[in-house]
């Protein structure tokens, strides 16, 4: 916020100076279009809500040395493409109002990552997962506008309000390669209870992991949110209805998750594990391939609450009191970072 200030600031003195009686007056309505790329300021530590991937960038190997490295993401989720339009009105030469509508395009950011090597049954064993992400958003914001003398060729402006997202979703895509039989034995349980059963009497005759290749691509939704918003620039007059502009714009915006919904899922147990249990199993063929539709809620579909209580389902572990496959898994609500630092160009019409 103190970037903001210090924004504005800077920004009313110049204009202030800049400001000029003049007989001509530019009272009217204009509409203006502007096109750009925003970079992350004031990052934070994204991360990944999902166990499977953590909230860390983590590497470590139990192969001779044991080498371990963890560090957080810093990153923000505003940053990327960006396109607006608007329409605003100037009650006299110097202040006015405007409502721009703009829609952002992020840059993939990485989340999280988890590289573990570890030796399981005197066999080297590796955990890999990733989790990337972008979003799309529809955003408004309803601005006060400041102007220099319009009657020069060159005009600068400053523009400040409130900024608003509309619609729009976070988009997430996991990667998981699991030599490990981790995930295997965190969601087979909840996918298949039965055959998840079967499998653990046969370990105690015989030692075996799952691998897995898994992918998960979901949406995140957030709350209603409010941000800040500064913008300053000069504009030049191609004639007395064009110009043509550059703009600086800050960007304030921290959005609460509300929900997250799996919209593809796709997990493969390896064949080298099928070999093994066809064995034990007397060629009794067992699911080898999970999809979206096999999905019951509690993976399907997760809600982030204020508070999570002994009542709340929030435990992948079938045999915890209060575990319902078929309601949505409950995890303790986030706010992502959307701030970002913009460089755009555009042009304007004014109406006589």
């Amino acid at each position: 916020m103190r970037k903001i200030y210090s924004f504005l600031i800077i920004s009313l003195v110049y204009l202030s100076i800049q400001a000029q009686e003049d007989n001509k007056s530019h009272k009217g309505l204009y509409v203006g279009f502007k096109a750009g790329y925003t970079i992350p300021v004031s990052k934070s530590t994204v991360g990944s809500p999902r166990l499977e991937v953590g909230d860390r960038i983590l590497v470590s190997s139990d192969l001779g040395v044991y080498t371990y490295s963890e560090k957080n993401p810093f990153g923000s989720r505003g940053a990327g493409s960006q396109v607006a339009g608007s329409i605003g009105y100037m009650f006299n030469n110097n202040f006015g109002i405007e409502m721009e509508f703009s829609f952002l395009r992020s840059a993939k950011i990485l989340d999280g990552s988890r590289d573990e090597t570890s030796i399981i049954n005197t066999v080297e064993r590796n955990y890999f997962a990733e989790q990337y992400s972008y979003t799309n958003m529809f955003r408004a914001a309803p601005l006060l506008v400041v102007s220099g003398n319009p009657n020069k060729k060159f005009v600068p402006y400053a523009k400040f309000g409130v900024l608003l997202p509309l619609a729009g979703k976070t988009i997430v895509e996991v990667t998981i390669n699991d030599e490990t039989g981790e995930l295997a034995d965190q969601l087979l349980p909840i996918l298949n209870k039965e055959l998840s059963d079967k499998l653990n009497g046969l370990r105690d005759s015989i030692p075996f992991v799952i691998p897995t290749e898994s992918f998960i691509k979901a949406k995140t939704a957030g709350a209603f949110s409010v941000g800040f918003t500064a913008k300053m620039g000069c504009s030049y007059n191609v004639n007395d209805r064009w110009s043509i502009f550059g703009e600086m714009e800050m960007n304030m915006l921290t959005i609460k998750a509300k929900e997250t919904e799996f919209v593809e899922f796709s997990s493969k147990v390896s064949n080298e594990v099928l070999v093994i249990l066809a064995e034990q199993l007397l060629g009794e063929s067992i699911q080898s391939e999970f999809t979206y539709n096999d999905l019951p809620e509690i993976l399907r579909l997760t809600k982030y609450e204020n508070e999570i209580t002994q009542a709340s389902n929030s435990s992948y572990d079938v045999n915890v009191a209060g575990f319902d496959r078929n309601s949505a898994y409950s995890q303790v609500a986030f706010r992502d970072n959307y701030n970002s630092f913009g460089l755009m160009i555009g042009f304007r019409y004014k109406f006589k």
